[in-house]
């Protein structure tokens, strides 16, 4: 489950200051600002303290039921193994795998249900676990070589943001095709003439240049495509489109983490958003509204996601015995880096 250094890290302050935050220390000096961002950051990621989760205590069996009709009799027995396909070092510079995660805790948490993690670069050694687990949540992209050398450990899988084995174990996505077509039309109803991506080959740069190519505004070369999603790479890659004769109007950052970079790469230079370059990312990290302007961004549910999971494996051990897919919903954050004329409220 999530816990007090989890919120600082992702609040930017201290582990005390979100404590005496939290436990509302009425000595402790610290802006509206920063207390609602704290206050914020932890509800997003789902944490309590000790005297909230007391009261919550009770309810526990009643909200089981309401999640799943499929009832275990001794959840303290149900045994999961996680593969992360980021490393600790990189989950922490990405948000949205460590809502994944802190989903994944928070459930098993609740439900007294043993967890054990581990990496995908330590399949090898992980072995003997993953094949004694009553289930194994894979979170991210594996290659098919790490998918297969896993399914061959344990097939009872359930995977978390892709899907690489189809219909053949379960899944929890959402709608990576459906979210970027509704940001890319947004881009285009807003009159942009040169639209800029910046993130990885797969589904949301398909979905940006099939539309713009259909509204006559695609340039192959106001794509920039890389490997990783970090704030560095969206600042290099910002830094080459501003180093062009005409700049983007518009750029569409695959991840909030990307559009931090593009942020910096533009505000070095005394260059406006959005009067100049609007900005629309993908996410909704808790930093998205804190930035200057203020992000307009999809909103995703990486912690719910990760709490998904969990319920699938619940039922899988309780008997269920086909293979189900979760596909959770987005919602357009309309902020200050990029609005239509007439935006929705």
């Amino acid at each position: 489950m999530a816990t007090i250094k989890d919120i600082a890290l992702l609040a930017g302050v201290a582990s005390s200051t979100v404590s005496r935050v939290l436990n509302d220390d009425p000595t402790i000096s610290v802006t509206k600002d920063k207390r609602d961002k704290i206050r914020e950051t932890a509800k997003e990621l789902g944490y309590s303290t000790p005297t909230m989760r007391k009261k919550v205590a009770r309810h526990e069996d009643d909200s089981f039921v309401a999640r799943t009709h499929f009832k275990l009799v001794n959840r303290a027995e149900l045994n999961i193994v996680v593969v992360h396909f980021l490393t600790p070092t990189e989950e922490l510079n990405d948000p949205y795998f460590t809502a994944v995660r802190i989903g994944i805790e928070k459930r098993c948490h609740q439900f007294n249900i043993a967890l054990r993690n581990t990496f995908v670069a330590n399949l090898a050694s992980s072995g003997g676990f993953i094949k004694q687990a009553q289930a194994v949540i894979c979170v991210g992209h594996f290659s098919q070589q790490d998918v297969q050398q896993i399914y061959t450990l344990n097939s009872n899988l359930i995977f978390v943001d892709s899907e690489p084995m189809q219909h053949s174990c379960d899944s929890v996505l959402f709608d990576r095709e459906d979210a970027a077509i509704e940001i890319v039309s947004n881009i285009i109803d807003s009159g942009a003439v040169r639209p800029a991506f910046i993130g990885n080959d797969e589904a949301r740069l398909y979905v940006f240049r099939s539309l713009t190519q259909s509204a006559g505004v695609y340039n192959d070369e106001l794509c920039k495509v890389s490997d990783a999603f970090c704030i560095e790479s969206g600042y290099q890659a910002m830094t080459e489109l501003l180093n062009r004769k005409e700049i983007p109007d518009v750029v569409f950052a695959a991840t909030d983490i990307i559009a931090i970079g593009v942020y910096r790469a533009i505000q070095e230079r005394d260059i406006d958003i959005p009067k100049t370059i609007q900005v629309v990312g993908m996410n909704d990290i808790p930093a998205a509204q804190h930035l200057n302007p203020t992000l307009t961004t999809m909103k995703l549910f990486p912690t719910e996601m990760g709490e998904s999971a969990v319920d699938l494996a619940i039922e899988r051990a309780a008997g269920r015995n086909y293979k189900k897919k979760v596909l959770l919903g987005y919602k357009m954050m309309w902020r200050d880096s990029f609005c239509l004329e007439q935006s929705p409220l």
